[in-house]
């Protein structure tokens, strides 16, 4: 028999709040696995952001039990405290609405800290 996760997200913008959803517990689940199984069985309307799924390019950042992790490198097994998890979107960005959140604020230092590659030769 499967057990359950109890996982409590972070809907709606800053004056949001939390909903539960229970979510079949899997092997080697990742929270990214979580967030998706929940916004493509439970409710279509979940908005997070993910891309590279491999931990590489940091789209996917939540904070998860009260700590900013990347979602596809956290796997279910080490952070679920009694089949239990609590996500939000990152603390120290403007919530765009439920998981999302503003990044312009991140990149716009990354610009100005010279972060970018610009290349200078052409084919």
């Amino acid at each position: 028999m499967t057990s359950n996760l109890d996982v409590d997200v972070w809907r709606g913008g800053a004056q949001g709040g939390y909903q539960r959803y229970q979510v079949p517990r899997q092997d080697s689940q990742t929270v990214l696995d979580v967030v998706t199984w929940i916004q493509r069985r439970l409710d279509p309307t979940l908005a997070y952001r993910f891309a590279c799924r491999v931990g590489m390019c940091g789209s996917c950042a939540m904070t998860v039990n009260g700590k900013a992790r990347w979602s596809c490198r956290t796997h279910v097994a080490k952070v679920a405290q009694d089949n239990r998890l609590t996500i939000a979107p990152l603390a120290n960005l403007p919530i765009v609405r439920d998981l999302v959140t503003d990044m312009r604020e991140f990149f716009d230092k990354w610009a100005r800290a010279k972060g970018q590659f610009s290349p200078t030769a052409t084919r």
